[in-house]
């Protein structure tokens, strides 16, 4: 095991979880444009050395999706659409700008 300080001081993780049968799932709930759009603004900001936008499974509350979480903060934001990224940006990477 190696252990290493995250290159990171910010991550975002963006849940695009799928679930079969109509189950209430972030992915069913168009995420994809959300983290998308994450991972652009980001890279136009120039902060892809400092802040890592990524795909996960399941963060919780399936039927509020789509959800990410910001952290250190640990703030865990739903119903997160491509229209909130600039306030998410402004909100919780402002200090990386």
């Amino acid at each position: 095991m190696n252990d290493t300080p995250c290159p990171y001081s910010r991550m975002i993780l963006v849940c695009l979880n799928e679930r079969p049968g109509g189950e209430p799932a972030c992915g069913a709930r168009n995420a994809r444009p959300t983290f998308d759009a994450l991972k652009a603004a980001v890279a136009t900001a120039g902060l892809k050395e400092t802040v890592r936008v990524t795909k996960t499974g399941c963060l919780g509350p399936c039927d509020l999706g789509p959800n990410i979480v910001v952290v250190p903060e640990g703030r865990l934001l739903s119903g997160v659409g491509p229209g909130d990224v600039p306030a998410i940006l402004k909100s919780y990477v402002q200090t990386e700008m």
